[in-house]
């Protein structure tokens, strides 16, 4: 018999038994990678908000550091936490490497898987962390527990590492360009104690920032070395080479009295105690611990003694860990002239004192030249860039130069004489190596090369951003 030859329908026919399995592993095949693109989606989005909630949280943390390393831990488990991730699935490390500026928090979660499941896989971990850098602002002024001189140039003070300057603050209807530049009301060149001066764009009311740091538990004083703003009396007159250098009504225009009936000349001050929290320089959210306000007085004699008292500040019995902040300001209810230029130092037997933000300052050498301690800047700023700026040189008799030098001794930068009352900023941009290094003292200082009567407003601090999250690597 002649061979049937089959037709093309039942060609297909014979052969769709063959397809039937093709198409069932290109299934299998299809449903796995539409698997593993869901829960490799649903990994990418777990992810990402564990990197944000571990990012969050060392960020909120890292403020604490260095001072208070356990309210850094306790921070980063609450904000986690607030994120949605529980105590037991965080790290935080305070001080990774031995580095008390940084803060790595990690977090870990254990997430439930869709279609892996199928090919056995149910859950995935995933762990991811974040470290956060944080520049506190440098301590200035003062690397122990006085901020400021005891005594005066004709008499010095052995053992004191900083000499020939005082604190210093400008009544609040005073010329800037007598060197305040935050304290002092009237602009450049309009006159102290003018009615409506043009106003100095820089003034602020909160005066200055001292930081307090003590030992958790160790009492700490606060004390005062004529704090009070001195105007002239019968027995003394105000000079900037007596005592402390306050300086009187001889320059204000609202004076019409002789030395001896200046009572209403001069500002009061007022001092105000903060609690410690995570941002120093805004004292706006700080607990309020106590104040007092210190009134006017009169001159005396300048062969008196240098008396320190607390003004009826109180002390901390039992202080926390953190920076306590000491807020030095002119006090608003002393009418009517608020002009004057007031000089003084602090102390604070049991704990650690320096400037916070910046610091204004009278320097009183009338034979060498002063130094004082400018800004404690530690190894962990190695390869940023230092920045020193200060304001109004050579305020009452131009000098030869400030020598600004580091730890080692070495000189660094050095601001040349202005033209004196000049209202002006100077800046220095010191780059700092990658081998910097100053071991346990890492104060840079400032030195008037001669003589000097001087009130200047210093800055000094570490350039860009003061908290940032340091790039996984």
């Amino acid at each position: 018999m002649p061979r049937k030859i089959a037709t093309r329908f039942e060609r297909i026919g014979e052969d769709s038994g063959a397809i039937l399995p093709l198409v069932t592993l290109m299934l299998v095949v299809l449903m796995g990678m539409a698997a593993f693109a869901t829960d490799l989606g649903w990994m990418f989005v777990n992810s990402s908000r564990i990197q944000r909630a571990a990012e969050a949280a060392a960020l909120s943390a890292v403020v604490e550091l260095p001072v208070n390393p356990a309210a850094a831990s306790a921070v980063a488990y609450d904000v986690a936490n607030r994120n949605g991730y529980p105590m037991g699935s965080v790290t935080p490390q305070p001080m990774p490497g031995g580095v008390d500026t940084r803060m790595r928090v990690t977090i870990t979660e254990t997430i439930d898987l869709f279609f892996l499941s199928i090919f056995g896989f149910d859950t995935q971990t995933i762990t991811r962390e974040a470290t956060a850098e944080y520049f506190p602002p440098l301590p200035l002024g003062s690397s122990g527990n006085q901020f400021g001189n005891s005594c005066t140039a004709l008499a010095p003070c052995p053992g004191e590492p900083n000499f020939n300057f005082w604190a210093n603050i400008h009544g609040r209807d005073t010329d800037v360009n007598l060197g305040d530049a935050y304290s002092s009301i009237c602009a450049s060149g309009t006159g102290s104690g003018v009615p409506g001066c043009a106003q100095n764009p820089d003034y602020r009311a909160s005066g200055y920032l001292y930081g307090i740091e003590a030992t958790p538990g160790v009492p700490f004083a606060i004390e005062f070395n004529d704090i009070e703003f001195r105007w002239d009396s019968p027995a003394q007159s105000t000079a900037e080479d007596v005592r402390t250098g306050d300086r009187g009504c001889e320059d204000d225009a609202w004076n019409t009295g002789t030395t001896s009936t200046q009572t209403d000349c001069g500002p009061g001050i007022r001092v105000d105690l903060y609690g410690p929290d995570a941002t120093p320089l805004d004292i706006s959210d700080n607990p309020f611990v106590c104040g007092t306000t210190v009134n006017r007085a009169a001159q005396v004699v300048e062969a008196n003694p240098f008396v320190f008292d607390s003004q009826g500040l109180c002390g901390v019995a039992n202080p926390l860990a953190g920076i306590y902040v000491l807020a030095v300001r002119v006090a608003p209810q002393l009418p009517p002239a608020n002009a004057g230029l007031n000089r003084y130092s602090i102390r604070t037997p049991g704990a650690r004192i320096y400037g916070i933000g910046d610091i204004s300052i009278f320097a009183d050498d009338p034979f060498a030249g002063s130094q004082f301690d400018l800004a404690e800047v530690s190894d962990v700023y190695r390869g940023k860039t230092l920045v020193i700026e200060m304001f109004d040189l050579g305020d009452e008799s131009p000098v030869g130069s400030v020598e600004i030098r580091d730890p080692a001794g070495n000189l660094q930068a050095t601001f040349p004489a202005g033209v004196g009352n000049d209202g002006a900023w100077r800046r220095r941009e010191i780059i700092l190596s990658d081998t910097y290094s100053c071991g346990a003292s890492c104060w840079w200082t400032a030195t008037y090369s001669g003589p000097v009567t001087d009130t200047t407003t210093w800055r000094a601090y570490v350039e860009g951003a003061p908290i940032w999250v340091i790039p996984n690597t």
